[in-house]
């Protein structure tokens, strides 16, 4: 499944502040997702990689993703710094900055998007920050504006979809039971 479903997807829950309009976007994209990956989208969703029990988090800087914008964009930091400030988003920072240029020859896929932050959660020890910020370039280089923006948002920890927790297993319970009765 293309990363780039589960953006527009975003985008469109975004827009809206109506919870049942949540529900229809999120059943419309748990129906979409192949049985493999829904795990994936419903954590990336609500913007981490596993559940919290585990206690694997990202682990990413606000400067470690600056770095990696820069790099990937090849803009000094000292101007996506202000742009950010200007903007107070980082997401949106990285999305004005890659409006424009050729689009990417593959498209990026969800197994690709978490299998990246995956890599960058676990990555650890001596030159770890290195690693990431060139694991998240390399990412934001292979995505188009929109999907780079909710990368950036996911890897920052400040997504900001206004979903919680019932709307998930509400929009679960529907995509695959048809009534939101059935929900755990």
């Amino acid at each position: 499944m293309e990363f780039s479903r589960v953006a527009d997807l975003y985008e469109k829950i975004e827009d809206t502040t109506k919870r049942l309009e949540m529900t229809d976007h999120l059943v419309s994209l748990f129906k979409d997702s192949p049985p493999q990956i829904i795990d994936k989208v419903v954590y990336l969703t609500q913007g981490k990689l596993y559940p919290d029990y585990m206690g694997i988090e990202l682990g990413m800087a606000e400067r470690m993703a600056i770095e990696a914008v820069s790099r990937a964009t090849l803009v000094a930091k000292k101007k996506i710094n202000q742009l950010y400030k200007q903007s107070g988003d980082l997401g949106l920072t990285v999305e004005e900055l890659l409006k424009g240029r050729f689009p990417p020859l593959k498209a990026l896929t969800v197994e690709d998007v978490y299998s990246t932050l995956d890599k960058i959660a676990k990555t650890s020890g001596k030159g770890s920050n290195e690693i990431k910020i060139r694991l998240l370039s390399r990412l934001l280089r292979g995505s188009r504006p929109k999907e780079a923006k909710y990368i950036v948002r996911i890897v920052t920890g400040k997504l900001r979809l206004g979903i919680g927790d019932m709307t998930i297993l509400d929009a679960l319970a529907l995509a695959f039971t048809g009534d939101k009765s059935n929900r755990p």
